[in-house]
């Protein structure tokens, strides 16, 4: 038999659901409303939705491949902590109606200036207004992490130039020193990594294997992905915000890692059975099933270092979070309702 609290918890979150679930159906349908609206011309002459843009981008870009999971990551990390959710009072905030007016207008200005970005941006801004708006604060804060999560699926601008050119330089440069160190003779010249010359063979430089550090062996790909899998790690592994932020912050060095190991083993696969064997007749197109397996332990050595990570810091004092159910969760474990009352 439940406790008198245990019964009133359980009555509250019954007489706020209707509340809570209207409100959350009333964010969406503003929030998919400003996403099918035309919004922008980009570089052709006809117009297209937000919801259009990003759409084709999660299909066509390799770098924002993983977009399309982060709307249903979010509405599952919504779902996992219903319970806390229901049990907070919805008390409607006038805040929420000043950080829902400036969503507004960053969604207009970006559509002026035709900044596909802003318009995008615009819409976590709107969400978390409306919520705050109808829900309260308290609720936006409970909700701040789901809503946060979405900045991962938006693709940003100018990320090439920005974030892929400088990864491909430090993972040409980390290459070359780790590769002389263990006794391959190696130069950099740009962002490949060649052969050093050697004339007792009468060999140029890069005459015996050459490997260029293109954009997709940058790490961009993986860094983003890995950033989300990260925050997603963290967010179920760890209790307190600075370790959870410490372990995503890890997350970037990390896929640096991982990508360097991935580097280090298709410049040693091609000086030991050849280029077209470890990269490919056609490394971008078509590359070959060493490449392919290359790719895949950029992913093994980031998630093997993110476990290591939280292992640490789940050590400390509090560190790992509880899967013990609330106290309004557990049974009645033979103590008398009189004993049940919270006393004062």
């Amino acid at each position: 038999m439940p406790f008198p609290n245990q019964q009133s918890a359980i009555s509250n979150q019954k007489s706020f659901a209707p509340t809570i679930l209207a409100a959350g159906v009333v964010s969406l349908l503003i929030t998919s409303l400003f996403l099918s609206v035309q919004y922008s011309y980009g570089i052709g002459t006809t117009t297209y939705s937000l919801a259009q843009y990003i759409w084709r981008t999660w299909n066509e870009s390799e770098d924002m491949g993983h977009g399309m999971i982060v709307v249903p990551a979010a509405l599952f990390l919504i779902y996992h902590d219903r319970e806390r959710l229901l049990s907070i009072t919805p008390k409607p905030g006038w805040g929420g109606l000043v950080l829902l007016i400036t969503g507004l207008m960053i969604y207009w200005c970006g559509h002026l200036a035709d900044v596909t970005f802003a318009g995008l941006f615009s819409l976590i801004v709107i969400l978390a207004g409306t919520i705050w708006w109808l829900l309260g604060w308290e609720f936006l804060k409970a909700l701040s992490f789901p809503i946060a999560f979405l900045i991962f699926a938006i693709p940003f601008p100018g990320i090439d130039s920005m974030v892929a050119l400088p990864l491909r330089y430090l993972m040409s440069k980390l290459g070359v020193v780790i590769l002389n160190l263990l006794g391959v003779p190696v130069v950099l010249v740009g962002t490949g990594i060649l052969s050093a010359p050697d004339a007792a063979q009468h060999l140029a430089t890069g005459q015996k294997f050459a490997v260029d550090v293109a954009n997709p062996c940058s790490g961009i790909r993986s860094l983003f992905a890995l950033m989300m899998v990260g925050a997603l790690f963290a967010h179920f592994t760890l209790k307190g915000a600075w370790r959870k932020w410490i372990l995503f912050l890890c997350t970037p060095p990390l896929a640096v890692l991982g990508n360097l190991v991935r580097i280090l083993m298709l410049t040693l696969g091609t000086v030991a059975f050849g280029s077209e064997f470890a990269l490919g007749k056609n490394p971008l197109e078509h590359p070959s099933w060493f490449h392919m397996l290359a790719g895949y332990l950029v992913f093994m050595v980031a998630l093997a270092g993110m476990m290591g990570v939280a292992s640490l810091l789940g050590r400390l004092p509090g560190g790992v979070r509880s899967s013990a159910p609330s106290p309004a969760a557990r049974p009645n474990q033979g103590v008398p309702e009189s004993d049940s009352v919270d006393r004062y």
